[in-house]
């Protein structure tokens, strides 16, 4: 055979391998279902709840709601007349919802491609499985919640915090920082934020988010909200159910701001500025006033066993501690629920450190924790254990 006819046999040859592995990428690509795992449900206050669904897109769809077993409304992402197309998640903010209400959900969605202005191809639509919740009361007597935290991409850990949550069939999840280990690309925070191995992490019940330092690291971190949801789409947020009032509080970074890992790109002092003045307003309000218990949650803890020590980070949050602590003093806050350390502690109230302080431990399923409070008018009993079921702390509080 000559050399070009060698050639063009080869070079044609090739291209027909080429084009069978398009083919068969193409047709595997449209085998994969448009959803990527269960939706989630964040809030948690009943009157800012926000769906997320996890997708494969570029897509769009809708999610549909029922209350009380009424009949099902539409609920469109929608924003300045246009319908949400994303590649990787969408969020469908529902209307402000009653406390107390039965709620089912579901999303549907579809694939949606342009090939021009005029001519929209959709791929075949589908539907989530229906969920059903029952929304946060603050009027309501008792309360049960389960914390998480720490998490840091461990499936093994999430896998056994979820069957050991389900099982506590809790009003609400909070979650409390480090979901990740750094966030770079946003391609992966889908499973880093919303369907971990495709667990329906927190579709049975409200999800409480909180930052953590580590889900500030990388350049996809500026997309966290996103992937994420709370009241007013901050970071830092208050809301009760029954009995228990809870701040939601951002702790940032574990460093200054001007520390040279940062280059510039941490303003964190600016924020807990901000967190200062909303603290002083959502501490006033009526609803907060009045809760027999009140609990702040946040990643960083404010104290630590010893205060001398210097890691060259903030092992504990002083920076936070010394812009809130007499305004967490001025609310009565009763404890602070924190995580990071990696190492388990409970620290009780002394005449320096007028708040106890909770801290859950690590990632590894051997040093993970799971802490669940249950609540009624007489006591609010707290309750920390290892995997395996092995109580680690225990303290209750009594009603203010």
């Amino acid at each position: 055979m000559k050399r070009r006819n060698f050639l063009t046999s080869s070079l044609a040859i090739s291209a027909l391998r080429v084009q069978a592995q398009d083919t068969q990428a193409t047709t595997e690509k449209a085998a994969e279902s448009v959803l990527r795992g269960a939706p989630v449900i964040s809030g948690p206050d009943p009157a800012s709840l926000a769906i997320l669904q996890a997708v494969r897109g570029p897509a769009s769809g809708y999610a549909e709601i029922s209350l009380n077993d009424g009949a099902w409304q539409k609920v469109l992402p929608e924003q300045n007349g246009l319908v949400a197309l994303e590649e990787h998640v969408l969020k469908f903010y529902l209307p402000n919802i009653a406390p107390s209400t039965e709620l089912r959900y579901r999303v549907t969605a579809s694939t949606a491609t342009y090939k021009n202005a005029y001519q929209i191809i959709r791929g075949k639509a589908e539907t989530s499985d229906t969920y059903q919740l029952t929304t946060l009361d603050p009027q309501k007597k008792t309360t049960s919640f389960i914390i998480w935290n720490d998490t840091h991409e461990n499936l093994e850990t999430i896998r056994s915090l979820h069957e050991m949550t389900l099982e506590a069939k809790p009003d609400f999840l909070v979650w409390n920082g480090d979901q990740t280990n750094d966030v770079y690309a946003a391609e992966r925070m889908a499973e880093q934020y919303l369907s971990p191995g495709s667990l329906p992490i927190a579709s049975h019940y409200p999800l409480a988010y909180l930052r953590g330092n580590h889900d500030l690291r990388g350049p996809a971190a500026r997309l966290v909200e996103r992937f994420t949801h709370a009241p007013g789409e901050d970071f830092t947020y208050a809301f009760r159910s029954g009995p228990v009032a809870c701040l939601a509080m951002d702790t940032g970074e574990d460093k200054a701001d001007d520390h040279p890992v940062f280059a510039g790109m941490v303003g964190c002092a600016a924020m807990r500025s901000r967190q200062s003045k909303w603290l002083e307003k959502i501490i006033a309000e009526p609803w907060f006033q009045s809760a027999p218990y009140k609990i702040m949650f946040c990643h960083i803890p404010l104290w630590w066993e010893d205060e001398v020590t210097d890691h060259g980070y903030y092992w504990f949050q002083k920076p936070c501690r010394e812009a809130w602590l007499d305004l967490l003093i001025k609310a009565g806050i009763q404890l602070v629920i924190s995580g990071h350390t990696h190492q388990t502690s409970l620290l009780p109230k002394t005449a320096e450190r007028p708040i106890p302080q909770l801290i859950g431990g690590g990632p590894k399923k051997e040093s993970a924790t799971i802490t669940q409070i249950v609540a009624d008018e007489k006591k609010l009993l707290v309750t920390m254990k290892k995997l395996n079921g092995e109580l680690v702390h225990e303290l209750s509080l009594d009603p203010t």
